[in-house]
């Protein structure tokens, strides 16, 4: 059974994040995830939050597509790279958190397209041993370059997959973002069902205009039968801006997806 869960930090605004728990609980569900990651503290402190509330937190970010300093394409990155999945995912533990999303950087002009893909794949190995040994995942997402992130690295799922595929370890798949696949490919079901194996936490919103999953072309309640025919019984993040208001948006949304 997929565990859908919710990006806490673009519902309920005007709150602080403590104080949103409760509001997604009493909207029905139980899980999860958000941007944040670099403040140990304020971590701490959701997780307490959702303990409070009987939810799970299940995911944050390790690093934004924009964070140069860190981009794992760079080879002269790696050291500052490694140092914040470090950091970060001792933050995310803290918070009961054993999981975390990866970005690839953006397109360098110094360096090759060939050498970004290399890159890459030995940062996310060596990120992947490190976070291993204290029983964190990590998922490389790809984005897309044609409406959001111009100039990003990974916009193809079958790079990502294919990078997965030579880091070899378990504990390093990719995030499969529902939108950004969308725009970029399509022909998702075929897709996910065949990649499956490598596929470590979902994302959705509705294509166009990244608001709520049941406005827009994507199928969302076919794409969810078709996981849950598979081995896949891991998260489905919700990551869309919403139009209504932050409880109703929640709760319309379950209906549309458990419908």
């Amino acid at each position: 059974m997929l565990k859908i869960d919710v990006l806490f930090d673009v519902f309920w605004e005007d709150v602080t994040p403590e104080e949103r728990m409760p509001k997604i609980a009493e909207c029905g569900y139980k899980y999860v995830e958000s941007w944040l990651g670099g403040d140990a503290e304020q971590l701490k402190s959701i997780g307490q939050a959702c303990k409070a509330s009987d939810i799970e937190l299940v995911s944050i970010v390790m690093n934004f597509a924009t964070d140069d300093a860190v981009a794992p394409v760079r080879a002269d990155c790696l050291d500052a790279f490694l140092a914040r999945i470090d950091e970060y995912s001792d933050n995310a533990l803290t918070a009961g958190c054993k999981s975390g999303i990866v970005t690839s950087g953006n397109i360098f002009d110094d360096i090759s397209l060939d050498d970004h893909k290399m890159n890459l794949t030995e940062a996310m190995r060596r990120a992947g041993e490190l976070a291993a040994k204290k029983g964190f995942r990590l998922n490389l997402e790809p984005l897309n370059t044609l409406v959001d992130h111009a100039g990003y690295y990974l916009d193809c799922r079958q790079t990502a997959v294919d990078i997965v595929k030579d880091v070899a370890l378990d504990n390093v798949k990719i995030l499969y973002d529902v939108y950004h696949m969308e725009i970029m490919t399509g022909n998702q079901v075929d897709f996910i069902t065949k990649n499956i194996d490598y596929i470590g936490h979902f994302h959705s919103a509705g294509v166009p205009g990244r608001h709520e999953l049941y406005n827009g072309e994507t199928n969302y309640p076919f794409i969810l039968d078709a996981i849950e025919k598979t081995s896949y019984s891991g998260y489905f993040g919700l990551e869309y801006m919403p139009l209504l208001e932050s409880g109703e948006s929640l709760r319309k949304t379950l209906d549309y997806l458990q419908g």
